[in-house]
């Protein structure tokens, strides 16, 4: 972790709060009385320094970059990713509402930069502010919903399915790319679908050897959505 105090220039990131839907209704002045009180922090790739206990009095708004949420198992040492969280995402709510630890663990899978706040101080911001905690409850919402989608997934369909549901998901129409998941391992992909690196791997390349996607580095390209599509909709319990 590299802070970055005595440069920081709260006014720097502004239209960053103020672009922001969580921030729609919030008055200009409040969003500057806000970042007064934020500092920069940056994470380098791999860190693993945010952790739940921070969490607990720190409350964080991603300028850029990419963090795993995850939920490990101290005894076998596996552990299951819920989700990511990239640029203009905020963490940890539930921390901040209830004021209770959560037992979650975060990882930096890309270089990141954050707005740190207490959460003390977005408390007392969001008294001042009450219409916001509509947009934060959404938020919320949103981020259960991806959740619960992901959990069905797992329990209902087989590994094929999931890994065609994981690229469509991440599946930029427009740009006709996938997004967001592009240069991680094949180890963070199967854990986002909750499987090993080996079995992940003889998936990955069955699609590939399809004609399905084909893939260079890191980066996985989508030549027939429509075969995409159609594996997604399959019945396939066999990993």
């Amino acid at each position: 972790m590299k802070p970055n105090i005595n440069n920081f220039d709260c006014n720097s990131h502004f239209n960053t709060l103020r672009n922001n839907k969580l921030f729609n209704h919030a008055s200009n002045e409040s969003i500057n009385a806000l970042l007064n009180q934020c500092r920069l922090e940056t994470f380098e790739k791999g860190e693993c320094i945010i952790n739940k206990k921070k969490t607990l009095y720190k409350f964080y708004y991603m300028i850029n970059g990419k963090i795993k949420v995850f939920n490990l198992n101290q005894e076998t040492d596996k552990h299951y990713t819920l989700f990511l969280l990239l640029k203009d995402d905020v963490f940890d709510v539930f921390s901040l509402i209830s004021k209770h630890q959560h037992n979650v663990c975060y990882e930096v899978l890309e270089d990141t930069e954050l707005l740190v706040f207490s959460c003390e101080t977005i408390r007392e911001w969001l008294l001042k502010n009450p219409i916001i905690l509509n947009e934060l409850f959404k938020y919320t919402i949103q981020k259960l919903q991806v959740l619960e989608y992901h959990l069905l997934d797992l329990g209902t369909n087989g590994l094929l399915v999931r890994l065609a549901n994981l690229l469509l998901e991440n599946y930029n129409i427009n740009t006709q790319q996938i997004e967001n998941i592009n240069n991680l391992t094949h180890k963070e992909l199967a854990e986002l679908i909750g499987t090993t690196r080996a079995v992940f791997n003889r998936h990955i390349q069955a699609l590939k050897k399809e004609g399905i996607i084909r893939i260079e580095r890191k980066n996985i390209y989508v030549i027939d959505v429509k075969l995409l599509i159609e594996k997604s909709s399959k019945s396939n319990f066999i990993d």
